[in-house]
């Protein structure tokens, strides 16, 4: 009630009672005042311990209202019985994007030479990862206002149409844009799956479940060259070169499992009208991240192979990317209702350092599953089924530890014992791979690639479950969308570096004899034969520097792992607590 309120009820009181007392009438009054007081205390009281209890009653649920900037909690809880067939779909979806990452990498020199794309075939696989990280930073937050399962069959269906398009394609500027989106569906399926397994289990719980979607990654990526092998040693499949069925292949999956995940998954989800939700979009800082992007990605692809690094165009594209970075930064900090990328995020100097590590981390896989394949066939003479066989270890054990890694964060109530040591691990894997010689033993490989393979997959899993742990909840699923594009950024950049690396110790390890239309023809992949031995010395020592590089950076991730905190996985319980208090 109203100070005005109050003095008017004591006025009537002291009109009322002008022929008691002056001691009782003013006793009385200061009762009355006393009593309405502590009964508006109490409603007061009452209301807000309702609100905190009851965050959903005290409002319409997972509403958006025009006026409202809230990101609304969209956690679904579910029991045992209903929990894991939603994980076996989204373990479905995970298989079929990374299977059709995986198998397109082997098959870009058969589709090279049907297309006639020579080495600009490596743009299938640039394409691919400047589709992811264009968009990543937009997941989180569309995720957030307008629901996960809408963006989840999204990305799906973005995989699918880019995959049915890069089968028909007829030259390589269509494979090129078409594997573009099948990257945009791609980056998506990773972003929103890993929110989603967010949603549905405390951090606490997660590793009971965890190992699922790691199997179904890890069977994704070693199902894949095979199945790529097996189809490119035919010529032809049903009238069409081999090849394209490369591409058939994930649709189906993906249909058949899109299907599935309608059914069994349960999704809260955000209700309003599309005008209000379109209004909380940070339309600014969109069109300043995907020009940032842009303008950075393309001159850090096209330089040193189409453009010189000192072009003009290079240089344009880079200055126009910078100051479209700024004027993100300013954007986001200042203008966006609700920023696709908090800033808060790099304020936080546990988070800040784990966002930087999955960059310097991706570079280095990466790297691993680009040259490796590579190296095995070029400087060691194995064919594309042998160069996957090799692959096996990094591949297999990998997700091996991935799926042990989850129960194991359940057991210590943590992800320091097994980030921490797995980071430590994948340094010691780099650094076997140093060992690697022109005639060394397959039994070398199997255990530099074991030890690295085990490494990597206490990494992958636990370090999101490590950035998770240490947001708050409303911040889960934009800080996955943001990690997620510091690992696409990581891939690119990477990759740059290491091509143009390998190019320049390749080249310059050349004899000074060696004519310039041979030294030209290395560059694109053709080894003359009268230079046999000269070209596979020279292709060795290129793939040894790049093997150096990846030291240096997973010895800066175990440096700062000394810099993060424990954060302890909390469930739903220890939230509730915590709440309270």
């Amino acid at each position: 009630m109203s100070a005005t309120a109050v003095l008017e009820l004591t006025d009537n009181q002291r009109r009322n009672h002008q022929n008691t007392s002056g001691v009782s009438t003013h006793t009385q009054i200061i009762g009355d005042v006393s009593l309405l007081s502590n009964q508006h205390e109490a409603i007061t009281t009452a209301t807000t311990q309702s609100e905190r209890l009851h965050p959903v009653r005290s409002r319409t649920a997972n509403t958006i209202d025009s006026s409202s900037d809230e990101i609304h909690d969209q956690s679904s809880r579910l029991p045992l019985r209903r929990l894991i067939p939603a994980y076996l779909c989204l373990s479905i979806i995970y298989f079929t994007s990374s299977l059709d990452i995986n198998s397109v990498a082997l098959a870009l020199p058969n589709i090279a030479s049907d297309l006639g794309a020579g080495s600009s075939i490596t743009w299938a696989g640039t394409a691919y990862l400047m589709g992811q990280a264009a968009f990543q930073p937009l997941y989180g937050r569309l995720s957030d206002i307008f629901g996960r399962k809408p963006l989840l069959m999204l990305s799906v269906g973005f995989l699918v149409f880019g995959d049915i398009l890069c089968a028909n394609a007829h030259n390589p500027a269509w494979l090129y844009a078409c594997r573009a989106i099948s990257g945009i569906g791609g980056g998506g399926i990773s972003s929103i799956i890993a929110i989603i397994v967010s949603d549905l289990v405390s951090l606490k719980d997660r590793g009971k479940y965890q190992g699922m979607l790691n199997a179904s990654i890890g069977a994704g990526s070693a199902v894949g060259p095979f199945m790529a092998a097996s189809l490119i040693q035919k010529t032809k499949i049903a009238g069409a070169a081999s090849w394209r069925w490369i591409f058939y292949i994930p649709p189906i999956l993906a249909c058949v499992s899109a299907v599935a995940a309608m059914a069994f998954l349960p999704l809260t989800s955000v209700t309003g009208s599309w005008r209000a939700k379109a209004r909380q979009i940070d339309w600014m800082g969109l069109s300043a991240s995907l020009v940032a992007l842009l303008c950075i990605l393309i001159p850090l692809n096209l330089g040193g192979t189409s453009w010189p690094w000192r072009s003009p165009e290079v240089i344009s594209l880079m200055v126009v990317g910078g100051f479209a970075v700024a004027a993100f930064t300013v954007i986001e900090k200042r203008y966006a209702r609700i920023p696709l990328i908090p800033l808060r995020l790099f304020t936080n100097g546990a988070t800040a350092i784990l966002l930087v590590q999955s960059a310097l981390y991706n570079i280095v896989w990466q790297v691993d599953m680009y040259f490796l394949p590579a190296y095995f066939q070029d400087v060691r003479g194995f064919s594309p089924l042998q160069a996957s066989a090799l692959m096996l270890p990094i591949l297999l054990f990998s997700s091996v530890s991935g799926v042990l890694s989850g129960p194991a964060m359940t057991i210590f109530g943590g992800y320091d014992y097994i980030y921490h040591p797995g980071i430590a691990l994948w340094l010691l894997g780099a650094g076997l791979k140093m060992l690697f010689r022109q005639n060394t033993s397959v039994g070398v490989y199997l255990g530099a690639l074991l030890v690295e393979g085990w490494g990597i997959g206490c990494v992958f899993q636990p370090g999101l479950v490590a950035l998770q742990a240490h947001c708050p909840p409303k911040d889960r699923a934009v800080v996955t969308s943001t990690r997620n594009l510091f690992r696409m950024l990581g891939s690119v950049i990477g990759m740059t570096i290491a091509t143009a690396l390998q190019t320049a110790v390749t080249q310059s390890a050349l004899p000074d004899n060696v004519p310039h239309s041979v030294l030209s023809q290395v560059t694109q992949g053709v080894s003359p034969s009268a230079w046999d031995q000269d070209i596979s010395n020279a292709k060795f020592k290129g793939f040894q520097a790049v093997f150096a590089l990846e030291v240096p950076l997973m010895a800066l991730c175990l440096l700062g792992c000394f810099g993060i905190p424990s954060a302890p996985l909390v469930g739903d319980h220890d939230t509730e607590q915590n709440s309270n208090r």
